[in-house]
């Protein structure tokens, strides 16, 4: 019998983003780590570094997920999305405080203020709010060198935001040979 050894490995992915409420489906990637580790059994966590870009584990479906351009209508989860945190409604995190707007409600964990005193932030009230939906985090099993998931799971990057940098950063747990 071969004996395993406790293994552990980490990888950075940075993905860029195209716009509001895009699913990236990143599985071959996880999939790819997993095999490169050699990891036998054992546990692989992919997590977001961002608090409105989420990890989702769901179906890749165009009805369910988009994208809205192709589609020429919205997607459900899109709709769900907005439903429950829609961009154009009242946030208090958007009234931000800088010299255009001195009586903002918002006045911590700002970008530093140009020369002419304006903070520019994000308006991404809706982001935040919709995060609460979603995880910053997924953590599958690995079952014989191989990712353990249903037929039609697959492994998303979800931007809640806007267009952007996005890091994700995976850990592979385990026991390889």
């Amino acid at each position: 019998m071969e004996k395993l050894i406790p293994f552990a490995a980490t990888k950075l992915l940075a993905i860029h983003t195209h716009h509001r409420q895009e699913f990236i489906n990143i599985t071959g990637k996880v999939e790819e780590f997993i095999k490169e580790t050699g990891v036998i059994t054992g546990t692989i966590t992919i997590q977001s570094h961002h608090t409105t870009a989420s990890i989702w584990v769901n179906e890749d479906e165009k009805n369910l997920i988009g994208p809205r351009e192709k589609l020429g209508y919205i997607n459900d989860l899109s709709k769900i999305l907005d439903n429950f945190a829609h961009p154009d409604a009242d946030y208090k995190h958007n009234d931000v405080r800088d010299i255009r707007n001195p009586n903002g409600k918002r006045d911590t964990h700002l970008c530093t203020p140009d020369s002419c005193g304006v903070v520019h932030e994000c308006i991404n009230g809706h982001a935040h709010a919709q995060a609460m939906l979603l995880h910053c985090s997924e953590t599958l099993i690995i079952e014989q060198g191989k990712l353990v998931k249903g037929h039609w799971q697959q492994i998303m990057l979800v931007e809640l935001d806007h267009d952007r940098e996005r890091k994700i950063t995976m850990l592979v747990q385990g026991l390889k040979k």
